[in-house]
């Protein structure tokens, strides 16, 4: 999940021209529903790092 909020902050501040923390309501949204679909996932936690 680490790497999918990275990603969704860069977005953000590059696209909606957030700084620090803060996202904007419509990259939160994103990030929440990332993580509910994460913790809905039937496979639990995958590594990556095998």
């Amino acid at each position: 999940m680490e790497t999918v909020t990275l990603m969704v902050r860069r977005y953000c501040w590059g696209v909606h021209g957030t700084r620090g923390e803060a996202l904007c309501p419509a990259c939160n949204a994103l990030l929440e529903y990332a993580r509910e679909r994460r913790d809905r996932c039937p496979h639990g936690e995958i590594d990556s790092h095998e």
